[in-house]
């Protein structure tokens, strides 16, 4: 894949939005990929970047910003011309695939989802990597985590020294995350709900929305974090934030949240009343604070 200059990072979320797709500036993943669909909701609403020159492309970077108009690109443009081998990878936006159940866009039409129902079966697709994954629907498909977001384009240094370490913390857990209006955010509102009710023996809830640098103080106060689903059904980059603060991310299990599984992350299965307790706090705290702390 093409070389940077950038420090490495796991990102999948492409800036500037909202200045047409020939103004975004590759980053993270999509710039170590060989061919990009960039797309905006502003004019002009796609830009395909190739950025191999010497062969067929290996590797696709699709961007969701604007889902139609970038898989209308893709499957016009860039599929057709795709003679060998190939890996997918789809995302930078809250939009699902491959049913898009994100309510702050229209669903998909039965056309598109059985394109892309297809699109997994095709010859040439060695794998497909969505973020959003909302449905697990073949094996060539697998979710990805967006992972952390540089609004800036350039990934800041990630390094953070853990204090006091995991296993010196209480079992904590802290709730602090963005409420807005709508349906969108009623997983977050019944959290917050619980965790000033039934879970608050053990729970910290942050009264306002809390700036970046200050949810990463909080959390290396605390041994879990919840990270509850909202905007979309990844609940990074709280995930990656918390685990680089050496907290424990507490999050509902979906088709998304595979992508997460190898890390030490305590997985729920609905946000319900017993879904936290203070026994699974302990199981969790023996199970995953020796990935954070053992050599």
């Amino acid at each position: 894949m093409p070389q940077t200059a950038q420090p490495i990072a796991h990102s999948t979320r492409l800036f500037p939005k909202s200045s047409g797709a020939r103004e975004y500036v590759l980053s993270g993943i999509a710039a170590r990929c060989d061919l990009v669909v960039l797309s905006d909701n502003v004019r002009p609403t796609v830009d395909i970047r190739r950025l191999r020159k010497d062969g067929p492309p290996r590797t696709v970077f699709v961007s969701l910003r604007a889902p139609l108009p970038a898989f209308e690109a893709f499957f016009t443009h860039v599929l057709p011309q795709l003679e060998t081998p190939f890996v997918l990878i789809t995302g930078s936006e809250d939009v699902t695939v491959p049913n898009q159940t994100d309510r702050r866009w229209p669903k998909f039409s039965d056309e598109l989802r059985a394109a892309l129902h297809k699109l997994s079966e095709h010859p040439k697709l060695l794998h497909w990597f969505a973020e959003n994954l909302d449905e697990a629907f073949s094996e060539k498909v697998s979710p990805l985590p967006l992972g952390f977001v540089f609004p800036d384009s350039k990934p800041t240094a990630i390094s953070a020294k853990i204090k006091p370490p995991t296993w010196a913390r209480p079992n904590s857990v802290l709730c602090a995350h963005r409420i807005r209006e709508g349906a969108q955010w009623q997983a977050r509102r019944d959290v917050q709900a619980l965790a000033s009710g039934a879970w608050r023996a053990f729970t910290h809830v942050a009264d306002k929305e809390m700036p970046l640098k200050a949810f990463h103080e909080a959390c290396r106060t605390h041994k879990f974090v919840l990270c509850v689903e909202g905007g979309g059904l990844d609940p990074c980059p709280k995930v990656f934030d918390a685990l680089l603060n050496g907290a424990i991310p507490i999050v509902r299990a979906s088709a998304a949240s595979r992508a997460l599984a190898e890390l030490p992350v305590a997985f729920v299965e609905s946000w319900s009343e017993d879904a936290v307790t203070p026994d699974l706090l302990d199981d969790w705290s023996a199970e995953f604070t020796p990935k954070f702390d053992a050599p």
